[in-house]
């Protein structure tokens, strides 16, 4: 008997220890911690209940409770021991309800959030996430989402803190990882952030095919930034080709200008772009936004059937951006990712006007001829709208060249 009474005693002051230490980690400001606990909890309570079903009978967590009808009564402490019990399980079964209520609340604002995402509004986003967040603070997903709309905003560090958190509710989280090495890149912590896209490759071997171009990034960021350095230290030393090509942008920068100024600085700055520091200069020295951008560029593109003089310039820009794009896939890049000269691309490939037509063409191939480019084009340039001007374009000319027959017939 003093031996039954001895291991009640010592199951008795284990479950307390078990219970104590749960509290202590539900208690904890870790999210991470408070979800393994209250995991461990409701564990916990799931077998007390089965144990209670094949009893037949309800019973507290301490099974020692079940005494004989005949069997003396309980002592205080007993008694005291079993309502602590009792009081763990019924905050352990409200908690799990509460938390039920706060998982609906934070679902709710993550589609909100991510509605607001797509809009663009990024900063509405970050308050559902974070509204959401208030809710259910080990919601993994809504720490990469709002990770995600820093990014968007530049705010890199907060991304990263975020990532973190989101690694503490899961060790595993892929997301985390890709937009952490995203921000880290952007920051140009270039060995970190191949760090983090190759923890990604660790945890899912599937996504290889992903990861890979994720390292890619990674490589051609640097190796720009690699260009853009070398380029400055060359412009510092005073090269003439460089201090020229810096001096022809600044010049080509002005406003309302003449058609025929554009087009013959256009012509001598291509003539400079042979070396990859004068190439990485026209782009540090925002060379795509200066001839995109311009409002008299602009409209000789659209003019440039009924006009020679725009037809020139037109020509001359196509021919600048092969020459700067050449070898430079960070130019590539900043091309067919510029909103002008994007959204432009598709509807020159189809012009009226053949010098137009052809040197447009001639860009389009030579960006193919790198995964750089077949990539940026694939992604970026609108391939549905090029193909339909291009059939378009094809349709006219035929009945063009029909009626030109039937007229010569008669």
């Amino acid at each position: 008997m003093a031996d039954e009474q001895e291991k009640d005693l010592e199951k008795f002051l284990k479950n307390v220890d078990e219970i104590t230490s749960l509290i202590q980690e539900m208690n904890s400001e870790d999210p991470g911690v408070q979800e393994k606990a209250i995991l461990k909890t409701e564990k916990r309570l799931l077998v007390t209940e089965e144990d209670q079903d094949e009893d037949g009978c309800r019973t507290t967590l301490n099974k020692t409770a079940i005494s004989p009808p005949q069997a003396p009564g309980k002592n205080a402490d007993e008694m005291n021991a079993e309502a602590f019990l009792a009081s763990v399980e019924k905050d352990a079964k409200e908690r799990a309800k509460r938390r039920k209520e706060n998982r609906a609340l934070a679902d709710a604002l993550k589609g909100k959030g991510n509605e607001a995402f797509v809009r663009g509004d990024y900063e509405t986003a970050i308050l559902c996430y974070s509204e959401g967040l208030e809710k259910l603070k080990d919601m993994k997903v809504l720490y990469t989402n709002r990770a995600q709309a820093y990014i968007k905003l530049g705010d890199y560090q907060k991304a990263l803190v975020d990532c973190d958190w989101a690694l503490k509710c899961d060790e595993k989280c892929t997301k985390a990882y890709f937009h952490m090495g995203k921000a880290h890149l952007a920051l140009k912590n270039y060995s970190v952030s191949r760090q983090c896209f190759q923890k990604i490759l660790e945890i899912n071997p599937q996504l290889q095919t992903q990861v890979k171009d994720y390292l890619d990034q990674v490589d051609l960021r640097e190796k720009a930034d690699l260009q853009e350095k070398e380029a400055q230290q060359l412009l510092d030393s005073g090269k003439s080709t460089a201090v020229t090509t810096r001096h022809l942008l600044g010049t080509l920068s002005k406003p309302d200008q003449n058609p025929l100024f554009y087009a013959g600085g256009i012509e001598i700055l291509t003539e400079l772009m042979e070396d990859c520091a004068e190439r990485t200069l026209f782009r540090t020295h925002n060379g795509f936004s200066i001839i995109s951008e311009n409002e008299v560029i602009r409209r000789c593109f659209s003019t440039a059937g009924k006009d020679a003089v725009a037809e020139t310039l037109c020509v001359s820009v196509l021919r600048l951006w092969q020459a700067v794009c050449r070898g430079n896939e960070e130019n590539e890049r900043q091309l067919v990712t510029h909103p002008g000269s994007g959204r432009l691309l598709p509807s020159l490939l189809a012009s009226g006007v053949l010098p137009i037509r052809q040197q447009s063409l001639a860009l389009l191939l030579q960006l193919a001829q790198t995964k750089t480019g077949r990539s940026l084009v694939i992604s970026h340039l609108d391939l549905t709208r090029f193909i339909s001007v291009v059939f378009k374009s094809n349709e006219n000319r035929f009945q063009l060249a029909e009626e030109e027959s039937e007229l010569t017939v008669k």
